[in-house]
């Protein structure tokens, strides 16, 4: 790389869009950072400002590059605008500092070195000025991962000290948020500071290894010893101080790696030795060897767990034995009187369960983060939980799209060796909205950028490999369809293709507000499909994701590997039919979440209702969990003071791997709020078993009423039949036999069970139950009485395979009121009046105003018929209705189903609020308990057959 007379970098050839506007935006950034430092004469930098450096960096680029090569711009005035709105968007986005807690051990050492001036930052510097000019971080967000890492940095030790140390501490970040840069910008620190020896361990599968390694050569070492050339930070370095890479973009550390290494030692080299390993038994058994042989002792080591709760935990628990990773992991920080042991995870609940107190005589202590927790914040700008999931009950979501037509979906579980042999027609759909969002970039000028989709349906690799082929087939009939008809005036295109009709149709359906037209993204889907391709990402598999060598236009097929640590860069759509049942594996195969500037508008998520609801659990616990070591740090706590909870669910998800509990606990202190509540059923399986045993298990109550004693009394309102002095016994019993849809989560067993029962020790064991009575013809029958059956219409979210109430109610109006006494009416209806005595026209009594006077707990059944009032209703609600995820799922106005729903009305009994924790071993021991020793012997997590 030259210099030219105007003193200004010469990147070399530069030969697309994307090529020039990197070197512009390096430059302007590098320009207006001046100015910010020098202070600008009006004091800020307005958009004129920033225009007019774009506008000056366009005019120069064919003078100083020298190879400017073929560069054509159908706007250069469009092209200067996007720059200066993507420059601005960037520098908008704030990135708020982490927090974190340390032990007592911990001493501060970090600022008085900086005051010593005894710390050159070469390796940070280089890395901060990368970050800036080529990745094109924002200022707030290089201040705070400076300030995150010289926090981190502060709680390891320093490694000029005369004392040995043992750290062990635990970064926690959110998916797809910055983890990698992160730890990187602290090996440079480290690396600054006098760390010798950096190793890196980096998930269980070459892919996630190989493209680790790629970042840390781009962010630290500067050099691909592949291809033999400077890479990233090296880019421009002239070779100045680079670190000993022991690994390569291809080879981990093997055994030839350690017999052609022998002898070196890290006394020897003045520069840091830095390995990317995967987490693998063999890896690590050939590093232990060479770092024993050569490196024992003359450290400091520190050592990086990326994904620290996958692989890393010790699982032997049944045996007092330790898991051989864990084993290694222990015995390489054990060979160095001065070691940092420092975990990434964005999922840490198995690592605050590790037992904090486990120790073994050859392999030393546990890796529990007993020096420090600390969390790192997101900016603004991440597309994380709470964006995604936000909407998700709504009508139409801004983000997620819903699959109901999947095997899985359906409950039907698919096993090693299946294969599909039809694409859903939400997977279809998927693909369409792909196409077009690609559409949309292009004519956007971002074609120089990846963009990429994810499919992730099963952990089998047979059925990876079955979705492969159907999906290489429809992608080919879209191209065809395109090749032959996308060149015609629209009219004649879209009568000559379905294909071309139906992505139309997405196109209007998922894009309405788009700033293109149709014809726009016709004429530009020829140019955005020639590139399109397909990986397969699993063991049998030799694809890659290459992101190094151009802009891609990938679908990347895969399960398990597409689960953990891989980013796909510029995804626009994911398709996710899987269902996993613990907390760490659910959000870590959401690899949607993540930083989509500039095309965050475009990003599609595919997923059944069951994932969205079990996704928008999981990040409430771990946002808790969270709140928690912010409580710590705001305590000025140790790990040893402060112990950890992570709330679990009621039902169905586990927090992570069984064998990865550790010495985790589970109890029953605190939430639910059930005291005072009212829930209801508000969605039913559609299938003809669910529906029968619902209805027998109701039958089966009302027998038992007469068994008891129990006849229909006389009251004051309604017409259906009421029932006092019921055991609650026998409430307990239906409610736990019931079959609970999970989209009604409110109503779910467990917590509803349980909060019965401790009703039990606050006096209210005697219930009423009210058999709820309707205006449909069709009856249902009570011993020698009937009740008519409620009609209830779907809402638009409902499926073949579940009924979801209308506005997600299934109780009518007063229907409290109807079990209670003139009496206790009156009452309640005066407590109203007197609340809203100054708005006289309020006439609409809420139901919380019956329920707060009725003095016993209340079980409504409500036999219903789920079916359309009449044909008009149909038409405006079901028909007519955009919301309808599924026109086919009620067939016509006068279909009807019937079955079974329930609601409960709660008295204030003064009963706390119940959820289920699951405690770390300090927090038990701090309450009293002591850990049961015994565990079940697993597996790795590990997908089976991926």
């Amino acid at each position: 790389m030259g210099r030219n007379p105007f003193g200004i970098r010469n990147r070399g050839i530069m030969t697309s869009i994307k090529d020039l506007s990197d070197w512009m935006y390096e430059n302007v950034a590098r320009d207006l950072d001046k100015m910010q430092e020098q202070g600008s004469e009006s004091g800020l930098i307005t958009e004129d400002i920033i225009r007019d450096k774009f506008q000056r960096w366009f005019q120069c680029a064919p003078l100083i590059m020298t190879d400017f090569g073929e560069i054509h711009l159908a706007d250069p005035k469009e092209f200067i605008d996007k720059l200066v709105k993507e420059y601005e968007e960037r520098e908008s986005y704030f990135k708020p500092v982490g927090f974190g807690y340390q032990d007592e051990d911990t001493k501060p050492w970090l600022n008085e070195r900086k005051l010593d001036n005894d710390i050159t930052w070469f390796y940070w510097d280089r890395y901060r000025k990368y970050l800036r000019e080529r990745k094109h971080w924002n200022e707030s967000t290089i201040r705070s991962m400076n300030e995150d890492t010289d926090n981190i940095l502060d709680r390891i030790a320093d490694p000029k000290s005369d004392q040995p140390f043992d750290r062990r501490g635990l970064v926690i970040a959110s998916v797809q948020s910055g983890k990698t840069a992160n730890y990187i910008g602290l090996i440079t620190k480290a690396a600054d500071v006098g760390y010798k020896v950096i190793i890196v361990m980096a998930g269980i599968y070459n892919v996630l290894r190989n493209q680790t390694q790629e970042r840390i050569e781009d962010g630290f070492i500067g050099y691909d010893m592949v291809a033999n050339k400077p890479v990233g930070v090296g880019i421009g370095s002239r070779g100045k101080r680079p670190p000993v890479p022991g690994t390569s973009r291809i080879h981990d550390f093997n055994k030839d790696r350690e017999n052609s290494w022998r002898g070196l030692r890290s006394a020897h080299v003045s520069e840091p030795l830095v390995f990317v390993i995967k987490k693998n038994v063999n890896s690590l058994r050939e590093i232990s060897l060479w770092l024993e042989a050569n490196c024992k002792d003359d450290g400091p080591l520190l050592l990086i767990d990326d994904e620290a709760d996958n692989a890393s935990i010790n699982i032997s628990y049944s045996k007092g034995d330790i898991s051989k990773i864990n084993g290694q992991i222990r015995g390489i920080l054990r060979l160095f009187s001065k070691s940092a042991y420092v975990g990434y995870t964005a999922t840490p609940f198995a690592n605050v369960l590790i037992d904090s107190t486990s120790h073994d005589d050859e392999k030393g202590d546990d890796i529990f983060p007993r020096s420090f927790i600390y969390t790192l914040e997101q900016s603004d700008a991440y597309f994380g939980a709470e964006k995604v999931f936000a909407d998700k009950d709504a009508g139409t979501p801004t983000y997620l799209r819903w699959i109901d037509d999947d095997d899985e979906s359906r409950g039907i579980k698919r096993r090693s060796g299946d294969v599909l042999d039809t694409l859903p027609d939400s997977l279809k759909d998927a693909i369409r909205t792909f196409i077009v969002a690609c559409a949309i970039r292009v004519l956007s000028d971002d074609s120089d950028e990846h963009m990429s989709m994810m499919i992730n349906m099963s952990p089998y690799k047979s059925v990876q490999h079955s979705v492969y082929y159907l999906v290489e087939d429809y992608l080919d009939q879209c191209k065809n369809a395109v090749k032959s008809f996308a060149a015609l005036p629209e009219r004649h295109a879209l009568a000559a293709s379905l294909l071309l009709q139906e992505i139309k149709s997405t196109w209007e359906k998922q894009y309405p507000q788009g700033e293109f037209t149709w014809g726009d993204i016709q004429h530009s889907l020829t140019r955005t499909l020639r590139p399109m391709h397909l990986v397969e990402i699993n063991s049998q598999s030799n694809d890659t994701l290459d992101y190094e060598h151009g802009a891609q236009r990938v679908i990347a097929i895969g399960g398990y590997r597409l689960s953990r640590g891989l980013t796909l860069e510029g995804l626009l759509v994911s398709y996710y039919a899987r269902n996993a049942k613990a907390y760490d594996s659910l959000m870590q195969m959401a690899r949607w979440f993540g930083y989509r500037f500039g095309y965050e508008r475009l990003c599609r998520i595919w997923m059944t209702h069951q994932s969205a609801d079990w996704y928008a659990y999981v990040a409430d616990a771990t946002k808790e969990l969270t709140d928690q070591v912010r409580a710590m740090c705001n305590a000025h706590s140790t790990p040893d003071q402060y112990g950890l909870r992570v709330r679990t669910h009621p039902d169905a998800l586990e927090i992570t791997a069984r064998n990865k509990m550790g010495a985790g606990e589970s109890f029953k202190p605190a939430k639910v709020s059930l005291d005072g509540a009212f829930v209801e059923t508000v969605a039913f399986n559609r299938d003809e078993m669910s529906r029968r045993s619902n209805t027998a298990d109701a039958e089966k109550l009302l027998s038992e009423l007469g068994k008891h004693g129990c006849r229909p009394v006389e009251h004051d309102y309604g017409r259906g039949l009421l029932f006092r002095d019921v055991p609650s016994d026998t409430v307990r019993q239906f409610v736990r036999n019931y079959d609970n849809c999970d989209r009604s989560p409110k109503t779910t067993p467990t917590s509803i069970v349980s909060h019965i029962s401790r009703l039990d020790d606050y006096g209210y064991s005697s219930w009423d139950v009210y058999v709820a009575s309707g205006k449909s013809p069709i009856q249902f029958q009570v011993g020698n009485e009937h009740v008519q059956r409620e009609l209830r219409s779907p809402s638009p979210d409902t499926t073949d395979t579940v009924f979801m109430a209308r506005n997600s109610r299934l109780a009518s109006r007063d229907v409290v009121k109807d079990t209670l006494t003139k009496a206790q009416a009156t009452q309640a209806e005066r407590r109203f009046r007197e609340q809203y005595k100054d708005k006289p026209g309020k006439k609409n009594i809420p139901d919380i105003y019956y329920r707060q006077v009725i003095d016993r707990p209340l079980l409504i059944l409500h036999p219903v018929v789920l079916q359309f009032a009449d044909q008009k209703d149909y038409q405006e609600d079901w028909l007519n209705n955009k919301a309808v995820r599924d026109y086919g799922a009620w067939p016509s106005y006068d279909y009807a189903e019937e079955t079974i729903g329930w609601s409960i009305s709660f008295p204030e009994a003064g009963i706390p609020a119940e959820t289920y924790y699951t405690y770390n071993d300090v927090m038990m021991r701090q309450r009293g308990f002591t850990p049961d020793d015994t565990r079940e012997e697993r597996d790795d997590d590990v997908a089976p057959d991926d």
